[in-house]
């Protein structure tokens, strides 16, 4: 998860988001992140669509490989499994998931929202990855616990509900 938040939610303008993540270099010189990737596609661009929001790039392949066997993932386990929200100033976000986050919720549990990325802190299923137990309550987590996405200290989520 916190590759998902070094890549996805922070900007490469602030951010090395390669300092010390362990990469090779693929045949056209791109760095490839060897850890928790099993593949890549190098492409050269041939062509840059500006669609608004975003620039899509159409590219010819020039380097292809598996790194490790697995399964990758998507962006619907992102979502369902790994809890993963969609900030919303992103232009994929869909307005549906704090909705249906919230429907999931104990009557006493009190779930806490990033600001940044919108992750969703919930008691019931703590921050396993990180070693806090399930129902860990926001207010017992530890005063340097960060978004386990974004890296968003404790202080700067809201409650929801």
């Amino acid at each position: 998860m916190e590759l998902v938040g070094l890549f996805g939610f922070r900007s490469g303008k602030d951010t090395d988001k390669f300092e010390g993540v362990q990469t090779i270099t693929a045949e056209g010189g791109s760095p490839v992140l060897t850890e928790h990737c099993i593949g890549y596609l190098e492409c050269k661009v041939s062509r840059e669509v500006d669609l608004g929001t975003h620039t899509m790039f159409i590219g010819e392949l020039s380097d292809a490989r598996v790194l490790h066997k697995g399964k990758p993932m998507t962006y619907a386990y992102y979502h369902e499994v790994k809890k993963g929200t969609t900030p919303k100033n992103a232009p994929t976000y869909r307005g549906t998931e704090e909705n249906a986050s919230q429907e999931n919720q104990g009557q006493d549990a009190r779930v806490y929202r990033c600001p940044i990325c919108g992750y969703l802190y919930d008691p019931a299923e703590g921050d396993p990855e990180h070693h806090i137990k399930a129902g860990t309550a926001f207010e017992d987590l530890p005063s340097d616990w960060k978004c386990p996405i974004c890296a968003a200290p404790k202080k700067s989520f809201l409650p929801q509900g």
